[in-house]
Order: structure tokens, then C-alpha cells, then sequence
């Protein structure tokens, strides 16, 4: 089973549903998302919950129930609107592209224990034009090669 498959843990569900419950509205049951979005930009939380925020901000305006909440917290790494959200992240300067000292830092807050070597080979085999990075649509196609040889062994 992929790591994006696993359902959330009951600790996880739990905590979510808790977080809904306090910003609820109690007269109609449900999470008014511009209000949340505004909550966690006041309180600086936003910055702790990036990938979070930018889902929601494409549901601005809207009122959430429990389980549509509940789904934003589910990221399908393999789905490219999920991939374009972290890469907008990860491109710290905005270029469009990753550096190689983008990717090690990403690589390191993300938990993906990517090497330097690692990191060396994802540019060098992404055939990038530019020395020492690598565009969103070149990171994506590497990722999409790296998934299906990895199904396939």
C-alpha cells in the first residue's frame, strides 16, 4: 500500500474533527472557509500548514461539513494539482525552478532524505537546460518515471 493510499489514523481523524468543532458555526453545522483561512493568517498558523492553506484558498467562500474538511487534509502526492501546490512551496524564489539548494532544503524539511547525490542525479537526469535546477513539468515527468518503475518492480 502507497503512503498516500493509508487512511488517516484515528488520532488524526480525531484531531480534525476536534478543529472543526471549534470553528464550526453552530447554527449551521459547518466550517465557513474564508473565516478559518482568515483565523490561521491572524494567528501565523498559516505558515505551519502551507500545502493546507492553498487548498482552502481554492475553496474560499465556501461552507465545509465534517467529512468535506476532513478530505482537505487528504494530499494524493501523485495527482499534479497536489504536485503543483508543493512545488509552489518548495520554489522559494519563485523561478519556476527547483536549485539544487532548494531541493536539499525541501528535501530535509519534508522528511524526504534526499542525498546530495540524490539531488545531483534528479537534475542532471532531468536533462535540464538550466545548470544546477530543474522546472516543475522536468520534476514532475522524473517523478511520474520514478513511480511507474517502482509499481512495475
Amino acid at each position: 500500500m502507497n503512503q498516500e493510499d493509508k487512511p488517516m489514523l484515528q488520532k488524526q481523524q480525531q484531531e480534525i474533527m476536534e478543529i472543526f468543532n471549534e470553528f464550526k458555526s453552530t447554527e449551521t453545522n459547518q466550517l465557513n472557509v474564508s473565516e478559518f483561512l482568515e483565523i490561521l493568517q491572524t494567528t501565523g498558523l498559516d505558515r505551519n500548514c502551507e500545502l493546507l492553506v492553498k487548498k482552502l484558498e481554492n475553496l474560499r467562500g465556501h461552507q465545509l461539513d465534517l467529512p468535506q474538511f476532513t478530505e482537505q487534509f487528504n494530499f494524493n502526492y501523485n495527482l499534479y494539482e497536489n504536485f503543483e501546490m508543493i512545488f509552489q512551496i518548495m520554489d522559494t524564489t519563485d523561478s519556476g525552478k527547483l536549485s539544487k539548494d532548494e531541493l536539499k532544503k525541501q528535501s530535509d524539511f519534508w522528511g524526504l532524505q534526499l542525498s546530495e547525490r540524490d539531488i545531483e542525479i534528479m537534475i542532471n537526469y532531468s536533462g535540464s537546460d538550466e545548470q544546477d535546477s530543474v522546472s516543475k513539468e522536468k520534476l514532475w515527468s522524473l517523478l511520474q518515471q520514478y513511480q511507474n518503475n517502482k509499481m512495475l518492480q
